[in-house]
C-alpha cells in the first residue's frame, strides 16, 4: 500500500519545452523518413518498376491535399478572390521557376533534364520539414498531448511524402545512399523549425 501510494504521487520532472520540441520533431520527421527508406532496400529492377507510379502518386497526393484540404480552409479564413488570386500567382511563379530550371520534359530515363529536378525536391522538402517542426514546436508549447499528436501526424504523412521524394531523386539519377543522406539533411530542417517556434513563442503573435 505504501509503495503504491508513493509510486502514484511521485512526479516525473518536467522536460524543457525546447528539448521536447527537438525530440518530437526528430521523431516525427526522421521517423517517417526511415520508414520510407525501406524503398531503397528493394532490388533495382523492382524500384525501376515502382518509381514512375510513385512519382505520379506524389504529384496526386500534393494536388489532393491542396485542393481538398488547404484551399477550403483558406477560403473559410479569407475572401475567395484573395485565395484564388494567391493560388494563380503561385502557379505562375512556379511555372516560370520550372521553366528557368527545366527547359523541357521527356519520358526517357537517359534524359539529362531529370537531374535538375533533384535540387527542387530537396529545397521543397527542407522548407516542408521546417514548417512541420514549427508546427510541432508550437503545438508542444500549447500542450504536451497536442505536441505528441502533431508529431504522430507528421510521421504519418512523412511516409508517403518521403516515398515520393525518394522516387523523384532515384528517377533523377541519384544513388540510393546519396538520396537517403540528402533526405536526412533535409529532415533536420524540422529541428530548426521546432527550436524557432519554441524560442519565438513570446514574440510572434498567437
Amino acid at each position: 500500500s505504501f509503495a503504491c501510494s508513493s509510486f502514484v504521487t511521485y512526479k516525473i520532472p518536467p522536460v524543457s519545452p525546447l528539448v521536447g520540441a527537438v525530440g518530437l520533431s526528430a521523431a516525427g520527421s526522421l521517423g517517417g523518413l526511415l520508414a520510407a527508406s525501406l524503398l531503397l532496400l528493394l532490388p533495382a529492377a523492382t524500384r525501376s518498376r515502382l518509381v514512375p507510379p510513385l512519382v505520379s502518386y506524389a504529384v496526386g497526393a500534393l494536388l489532393g491535399v491542396a485542393l481538398v484540404a488547404m484551399l477550403p480552409e483558406a477560403i473559410a479564413m479569407a475572401p475567395a478572390p484573395r485565395v484564388f488570386g494567391t493560388l494563380l500567382g503561385g502557379i505562375l511563379l512556379f511555372f516560370v521557376l520550372e521553366k528557368l530550371l527545366l527547359w523541357r520534359h521527356c519520358h526517357s530515363d537517359s534524359c539529362a533534364v531529370h537531374g535538375t529536378s533533384g535540387p527542387l525536391v530537396l529545397i521543397g522538402g527542407a522548407v516542408h520539414n521546417f514548417i512541420d517542426g514549427a508546427l510541432i514546436g508550437a503545438s508542444l508549447v500549447t500542450s504536451v498531448s497536442l505536441g505528441v499528436s502533431a508529431a504522430i501526424a507528421v510521421a504519418a504523412h512523412e511516409v508517403p511524402h518521403e516515398i515520393g521524394d525518394f522516387a523523384v531523386l532515384l528517377h533523377a539519377g541519384y544513388s540510393r545512399s546519396r538520396a537517403l543522406a540528402l533526405n536526412i539533411v533535409c529532415g533536420l530542417a524540422s529541428l530548426a523549425g521546432a527550436v524557432g517556434a519554441v524560442l519565438l513563442v513570446d514574440v510572434v503573435p498567437g
